[in-house]
């Protein structure tokens, strides 16, 4: 089975935004557990830990936070340059 992909910087970019909006907000870890029925360490480990989040678990925090998922991944990745579509480079 192949090793699931985890992309650690993008990660700390969403916990950063989670965690900011929920201070902002006052929105403790407590009640992102009461809004989504998630555990404590689950709701820990995607707001502040080091694990990945479904987006399925995303979205949940994002209604817990009461803000769109928009708000959240509101930042730009590099995209690299890649070769053309495999139908181009058959000719």
């Amino acid at each position: 089975m192949a090793e699931q992909y985890i992309d650690n910087e993008i990660l700390v970019l969403i916990r950063t935004r989670l965690w900011a909006i929920s201070k902002e907000k006052k929105i403790t870890l407590e009640d992102i557990q009461d809004r989504t029925g998630f555990s404590y360490s689950q709701v820990y480990r995607i707001v502040r830990g080091e694990n990945n989040i479904s987006v399925s678990g995303l979205f949940a925090v994002c209604r817990a936070l009461e803000v769109q998922p928009a708000e959240v991944v509101n930042f730009e990745i590099k995209i690299p340059k890649y070769p053309d579509v495999r139908k181009l480079r058959k000719g």
